[in-house]
């Protein structure tokens, strides 16, 4: 795209349409500030956490785009939300850090998904060879060994020293593995999973998030599922994501933020 001094929060939100091909999801778009805003920098991150709205707000950034959602609770079955949410204390730290600096911000979630947060956790974990399934459901072939081998490779390859594991016999062998990655380990995506074991060619699960009740949901369909973490599996594609921004929008400055795991094992 060539350089122009005055772009608008709404000519990148134009860009990132063009990139997937059809319109923002329904839970994407301006979630704070003024969508004609021009845009002199930007900054992008996993979660409007204050650490990712201090870091935007320091460099004078005017766009803090964020993969997750601004305000909690993500999500509540039923689709209501309790009353009060906006004030809750985590929510409106939130707007108070927007306000002082002075930033837009926008969610792009499902959006930054197609465009490469998928395929990057996929060749982060050096998977190439798809032998089933298709779009978010492809099932991709290793060369044969036992789970145990297979979690320790995936330790090394996303720089995480423990992992969570859910199996009843690490010494299995494995050479199928499906995705769910980000949150769809979770209880409340489980047929996410149900869609890959459809397939009916997956024997191994690698996960972003999951939680007692999305093991169980594996482990009851004979499938063992490694944790990476939310953060650790959707990172480096959003990583890639600002490099395809900034590449679309040289005259605008554009800096990633990286958001940790946040647990660690004690």
């Amino acid at each position: 795209m060539k350089a122009r001094e005055h772009i608008t929060v709404s000519e990148i939100l134009n860009c990132v349409e063009k990139l997937t091909g059809h319109s923002l999801n329904s839970d994407e778009g301006v979630l704070f500030g003024d969508k004609h805003r021009r845009v002199k920098g930007v900054t992008i991150s996993w979660m409007a956490s204050p650490e990712a709205i201090i870091a935007a707000g320091k460099v004078k950034h005017d766009l803090l785009i964020t993969h997750e959602t601004l305000y909690y609770p993500h999500y509540v079955l039923g689709g209501k939300q309790p009353e009060g949410w906006e004030n809750w204390e985590i929510n409106k730290q939130r707007r108070r850090l927007l306000e002082k600096y002075n930033l837009v911000c926008v969610r792009l979630h499902g959006s930054a998904d197609q465009i490469c947060i998928y395929d990057c956790f996929a060749e982060l974990l050096g998977l190439k060879k798809v032998v089933g399934g298709g779009g978010y459901c492809r099932i991709f072939e290793i060369r044969p060994c036992t789970l145990r081998q297979l979690i320790t490779r995936v330790k090394k390859q996303v720089g995480i020293k423990i992992l969570r594991v859910a199996a009843r016999d690490l010494n299995k062998k494995v050479s199928l593995i499906g995705l769910p990655w980000g949150g769809l380990g979770l209880f409340v995506n489980v047929s996410f999973q149900q869609d890959i074991i459809r397939t009916g060619h997956c024997d191994v699960f690698i996960a972003g998030e999951s939680d007692s009740y999305g093991f169980r949901f594996a482990l009851e369909n004979n499938i063992p599922m490694i944790e990476t973490s939310h953060e650790a599996s959707e990172n480096p594609g959003l990583r890639k994501f600002t490099t395809i921004l900034a590449s679309a929008f040289p005259s605008i400055k554009f800096a990633f933020h990286n958001n940790e795991c946040a647990w660690q094992p004690i």
